[in-house]
């Protein structure tokens, strides 16, 4: 991976994401030294980042989606879904939509050639847990998880206009949601040092409003650092900050 210097860790980033014309979203950046100051310039050393640009490859739709099926195309969440608009009169019993569902959420995994089966786990009333088996998970889950969540968005929007009840919907691959939440800590805790180490606030990728929850929960009670969101879906991101000295 090429290797950028600056006077500062987010000065060298920067210096990176102009060389090679890339959003901050759209790299992976490893700290390869913090430098130093040194005093009175002397023994000053840059600060030195590596960059790679994060691969782009959305699964490969093999197979036809039922006309009444919105398919998952290039794993890509709509910014703009325009569903059918529901009168109470029209929805269905909470029962008959979560199976209604199933059957939505299996016919586009089939379309992507990564068939499943589903069942429904209740966490709480209004909360749902959908565990999707598959012989094919990583297709299924997608880069960075981007087939997953579009497919939860897209149920989601589902049960907002098929079901009576409000339901916070969650699907799960294999123990990916799990694995998921281990990388979002070290990767808010990696940050977070990075913050504090270049006195500068540091942003982080776009991600899902449930996923930035969880960063924003995980940091919550540092006493170094703050967060908070900006841009706009579904685009929106993380910024880690470091604390401003009080006195």
């Amino acid at each position: 991976m090429p290797t950028f210097e600056g006077s500062t860790i987010q000065a060298a980033i920067q210096k990176g994401l102009t060389h090679l014309d890339l959003k901050r979203d759209a790299v992976n950046v490893e700290v390869v030294s913090e430098g130093r100051k040194g005093f009175l310039g002397i023994g000053r050393k840059p600060a030195i980042v590596s960059l790679a640009a994060l691969p782009v490859t959305p699964p490969k739709v093999t197979a036809a989606a039922p006309q009444h099926v919105t398919p998952v195309a290039a794993a890509v969440v709509p910014a703009h879904p325009q569903p059918q608009q529901m009168t109470p009169a029209h929805k269905r019993d909470d029962e008959q939509a979560v199976t209604a569902l199933k059957a939505y959420l299996a016919a586009m995994a089939a379309a992507i050639d990564a068939p499943a089966k589903l069942s429904v786990q209740r966490a709480s009333k209004n909360r749902l847990t959908i565990q999707m088996v598959t012989q094919k998970e990583g297709l299924l889950i997608g880069h960075h998880g981007k087939t997953i969540n579009a497919l939860q968005y897209l149920g989601q929007v589902y049960l907002n206009h098929h079901a009576h009840s409000k339901f916070a919907l969650l699907l799960n691959v294999g123990d990916y949601r799990e694995r998921r939440s281990g990388i979002l800590a070290r990767l808010a805790d990696k940050t977070a040092r990075e913050a504090i180490a270049t006195g500068q606030p540091t942003m982080l990728e776009a991600m899902p409003a449930f996923e930035r929850k969880q960063i924003h929960a995980h940091l919550a009670d540092s006493p170094h650092v703050l967060t908070y969101s900006e841009g706009d879906e579904p685009h929106r991101y993380v910024v880690i900050a470091p604390k401003p000295h009080v006195g």
